[in-house]
């Protein structure tokens, strides 16, 4: 998998030390899971950073990197 850099101000844990998402955010990433993954896995950087960029994306995540929710998510299912 190529990683992709969404956003360089990213850090994978929160101030607080909290990796979790919250119900909505999971249900966001979970949504587009198989998008997700399909761009990853063919490099399809102009869909990640329209999904990063998207109305939706920022009702949800706010201000979170798309770079540190993806994180969130991926640490979330180990």
């Amino acid at each position: 998998m190529t990683d992709v850099m969404i956003n360089q101000n990213t850090s994978v844990q929160g101030s607080d030390g909290d990796w979790t998402l919250t119900s909505d955010q999971m249900v966001f990433m979970l949504r587009h899971h198989n998008a997700m993954l399909a761009a990853y896995q063919t490099d399809d950087l102009d869909f990640l950073r329209a999904l990063a960029q998207s109305e939706d994306y920022a009702a949800v995540f706010g201000t979170m990197s798309f770079d540190e929710a993806y994180d969130r998510y991926e640490f979330s299912s180990i």
